[in-house]
């Protein structure tokens, strides 16, 4: 398969990108044993860390100098980290809200006419009162982001159901076509990046042109993340990002189902997912979709688990 010139840039700037990385962290890997057996060799390192009177063990990670700089795949277990970094780009106004209720109960049965008494038997037996019909449960997660809200639905058993990981779904959505050329000076650095080092990865993607720059080749979903972040953190309004202006796009509703577990401690396999309801856009459709499925989750049910998420285009709580 012939890979476009974008592609082949964007994996050009990732191995220079990976190479650096490789270097930074053997260089602090040395740098910190040297200042371990610094320490060791001058008798200060055991006042320096207390382990405890039980001599708890220390552990200490450096990190792995062969990962991906974009965290592009959800690991099997929540990682702290990533729920940090996922609730910051929330809305500070309204961040994920849980609930679990009692599912709408079923209509009940008609009532059974009354007989007249009959005479009584010598032998009697107790009457059976009917079994209690189990209570279902549903589990909601209501959620805000950048101008668009959501709703997760889990059931039965909501108490037992939920979800692990998540992606911000306006991460994946259409890049604009055009911005202005000024957002090329606000561009702002990271850890990892520098400013040039991040106006370059946007301009492998942007032409300039006499009226701002203009979108030339879509990178993919898998890479949009890296671009939204470099364009909201200098000033795009993602809330009223190109993709929504001038359209009604209606919610966009996925039905699914989570299995159960193969081994204890992993996640469920996510079962016949399926778009119901679109939005009007493919592209904005696929987006939604491809977040979506990028979502681990829990069931400790036992049971086949029922799901239905909305992502709406619209901030409502």
């Amino acid at each position: 398969m012939k890979l476009s010139e974008a592609t082949l840039a964007w994996q050009g700037w990732r191995n220079k990108r990976q190479t650096r990385r490789r270097r930074l962290a053997w260089s602090g890997s040395v740098s910190l044993a040297v200042i371990v057996l610094a320490l060791t060799a001058w008798g200060g390192f055991a006042p320096l860390i207390n382990v405890g009177e039980q001599g708890e063990s220390l552990t200490v990670k450096l990190g792995n100098p062969d990962g991906e700089d974009l965290p592009l795949s959800v690991s099997a277990l929540p990682d702290q980290a990533m729920q940090a970094l996922m609730s910051a780009r929330q809305d500070p106004a309204m961040m994920a809200v849980e609930e679990t209720r009692e599912s709408a109960p079923e209509p009940d049965a008609l009532p059974v006419k009354s007989q007249p008494p009959t005479e009584a038997k010598p032998e009697t037996k107790s009457e059976t009162k009917p079994l209690p019909k189990p209570v279902v449960t549903e589990k909601v997660i209501r959620g805000s982001e950048k101008g668009n809200s959501s709703e997760l639905i889990l059931k039965p058993q909501g108490e037992k159901i939920s979800q692990n990981s998540y992606w911000p779904v306006y991460l994946f959505m259409p890049l604009p076509t055009r911005i202005e050329a000024a957002i090329l000076g606000r561009i702002k650095a990271t850890d990892l990046y520098s400013i040039d080092e991040r106006r370059d990865l946007l301009l492998q993607f942007y032409n300039k042109t006499s009226e701002g720059l203009s979108l030339g080749s879509d990178p993919g979903l898998a890479v949009r993340p890296a671009l939204w972040e470099i364009l909201e953190e200098a000033g795009y309004d993602v809330a009223n990002a190109e993709y929504k202006r001038g359209r009604n796009l209606t919610p966009v509703v996925i039905t699914f189902k989570l299995g159960t577990p193969r081994m204890p401690g992993e996640n469920p396999p996510l079962l016949e997912a399926k778009v119901e309801q679109g939005s009007g856009s493919n592209p904005v459709d696929e987006a939604v979709f491809y977040a979506f499925q990028k979502s681990t989750f829990a069931n400790g049910t036992g049971l086949v688990a029922q799901g239905r998420y909305t992502y709406d285009f619209s901030s409502r709580k």
